[in-house]
């Protein structure tokens, strides 16, 4: 699944290139002269035939000629096909190298993001220790200060007893002295 896109664009690319050279090795077909009608005129008198003579040797350069511009054609119609045929190999390779640039990116931030969440679940577990800890401590102290507000409550009342016994003690005493003093 990786390399779908650059197999697909390579026999995409292979499958133009077959076109295009059986296209280019095909003959042509060469166009024949299709015969004139003749008026009627022409068709009603005898007809004339040309007389035979030698074939000229002058026509043997002529097809040599012929010869050599389709020779020259081919020639160049292949020179101008191994030239793209150059210029799609080396698009392709250049696409190849993009792609392959493009892979080690992804694969390096995919390598990054797996190091980031590794971390961030370390540090998730860390975190989660020292919330227990920290509630562990929270209870602890809660107990003390629990217990401490109980003795202190406990020594209010108790310091708060006393002092009342001794304020109740006072008065009477301050009623016996106010009673012997005549008030």
């Amino acid at each position: 699944m990786k390399y779908l896109g650059a197999i697909l664009a390579t026999g995409l690319t292979f499958v133009v290139i077959v076109v295009l050279a059986i296209y280019s090795f095909l003959p042509r077909p060469q166009k024949t002269a299709q015969p004139q009608p003749q008026p009627q005129a022409q068709l009603q008198q005898p007809a004339q035939f040309p007389a035979v003579t030698q074939p000229k040797t002058a026509s043997l350069p002529a097809v040599a000629q012929d010869t050599s511009q389709l020779e020259a054609a081919m020639a160049e119609r292949e020179g101008i096909y191994q030239e793209q045929i150059a210029q799609l190999q080396q698009a392709l390779q250049d696409r190849q190298t993009t792609y392959q640039q493009q892979i080690q990116t992804l694969s390096e931030q995919v390598s990054s993001a797996q190091a980031q969440l590794t971390e961030a679940q370390t540090q998730e577990q860390a975190l989660q220790a020292q919330v227990v800890q920290l509630e562990q401590a929270r209870n602890e102290r809660l107990a003390q200060y629990q217990s401490q507000l109980q003795q202190a409550q406990t020594q209010y009342s108790a310091r708060f007893t006393e002092l009342q016994t001794a304020i109740a003690e006072l008065q009477t005493k301050l009623a016996e002295a106010n009673a012997q003093l005549g008030r």
